[in-house]
């Protein structure tokens, strides 16, 4: 899935990358940022001329802000509610949920309520950017002990989606791999940073990935081939050669 930050892309190539997507048959368009303002007033109109331009669905993924909990907009599909189980602050591991539930009866009439996705977000290499502003703390990877609390949280609370990220570096597939291994076959497992080839998508694929999103990938004039390349099929496993 591409990742489209409404707050660096300008609408109009929003608008002609969702019509791209839709057409080579992507299972949807996020639009996600972690830095917003005037969140309202940017992303209404954002969201209705995406969702003019493309039949798929528009899902958000935006941090939550002390006061109003995630930020939503009437006219999206879905909207991602993330747990940072990785952070040292509780409002962003599950008060933010609540203060949430509270406030968008408030925003948003209840007939045009996203669908709100119950997700495990945890964040992978270090990432100053997102430690300093949702204190998280990456996952640690030289054994899994960390990674199986993580995983517990998630099949027990029966979590609609588990979202690994890295900023700038890369989820390892082997972390991919050992949580598709626990999880439940109804849970979704997403997968994005530093995703820009399609090989990289192929291992996270086979990894055990349901979904692997890609942003910066597209951030640049050629977008078009790049996005055909991403988006191509995904290569036959090798098979040993046959010795008789």
């Amino acid at each position: 899935m591409h990742i489209i930050d409404p707050f660096k892309i300008p609408v109009g190539e929003a608008v002609e990358k969702a019509a791209e997507l839709d057409r080579l048959g992507f299972a949807a368009v996020f639009l996600a940022s972690t830095d917003y303002e005037s969140f309202e007033s940017r992303m209404e109109p954002y969201v209705a001329a995406v969702k003019e331009a493309t039949s798929l669905p528009v899902i958000l993924h935006f941090p939550p802000r002390r006061g109003i909990g995630f930020p939503a907009v009437g006219g999206a599909d879905a909207m991602l509610l993330p747990a940072l189980l990785g952070s040292d602050d509780d409002y962003f591991v599950w008060k933010s949920f609540l203060e949430t539930l509270t406030t968008l009866p408030g925003r948003i009439p209840e007939e045009s309520w996203p669908e709100l996705l119950l997700t495990v977000a945890l964040t992978f290499g270090e990432d100053r950017r997102t430690g300093d502003l949702l204190g998280t703390v990456p996952v640690t990877t030289s054994s899994t002990t960390e990674m199986d609390q993580y995983l517990a949280v998630a099949v027990t609370f029966g979590f609609h989606l588990v979202y690994l990220y890295s900023r700038h570096d890369q989820v390892p597939p082997e972390a991919v791999r050992h949580f598709r291994k626990t999880l439940r076959p109804e849970q979704i497992l997403f997968v994005s940073g530093n995703v820009r080839t399609r090989r990289q998508i192929t291992e996270y694929l086979d990894a055990g990935a349901d979904y692997v999103g890609f942003a910066g990938a597209l951030e640049h004039p050629d977008w078009r081939s790049t996005l055909a390349e991403m988006s191509g099929e995904r290569p036959a496993p090798s098979r040993p050669r046959s010795t008789s």
